[in-house]
């Protein structure tokens, strides 16, 4: 297993993984179907709870994204086709306070492209 902090990681294939999680925070359903596995397993906090695959899209069917996010403490872990991001996220979206995250994504290797296969989120109390 290779680990690194992001500072010493190679700053093109961080900055693509970055990149990508950035945007599973910022963008819609069609994002989503282009970029995760098809049984993708996501948790979140109640009342959403585990969502897997189609549950996944229809959630996030009418619901508001989020309007921006800045990643802290990110660390990346790479098995093989595997590719394990923790790190702390904060969030803004429609005028409210801002939400605290400890989050954990998977992305696989499949045909040649990085796909999210697994996202949690346990949100920080301020």
């Amino acid at each position: 297993m290779t680990y690194s902090d992001d500072t010493s990681a190679a700053p093109e294939a961080s900055a693509h993984f970055w990149g990508e999680e950035e945007n599973f925070w910022l963008e819609g359903p069609d994002y989503y179907r282009a970029h995760m596995v098809p049984d993708a397993v996501m948790s979140f906090p109640e009342p959403t709870g585990l969502l897997k695959g189609e549950q996944v899209l229809a959630a996030l069917e009418n619901a508001p994204r989020w309007d921006r996010v800045v990643f802290f403490d990110k660390t990346r872990e790479t098995l093989g086709n595997k590719v394990r991001l923790t790190y702390r996220a904060e969030g803004w979206k429609d005028g409210a306070a801002s939400y605290l995250a400890r989050c954990e994504s998977t992305y696989v290797k499949m045909g040649g492209d990085w796909l999210l296969a697994s996202h949690k989120q346990e949100p920080i109390k301020s």
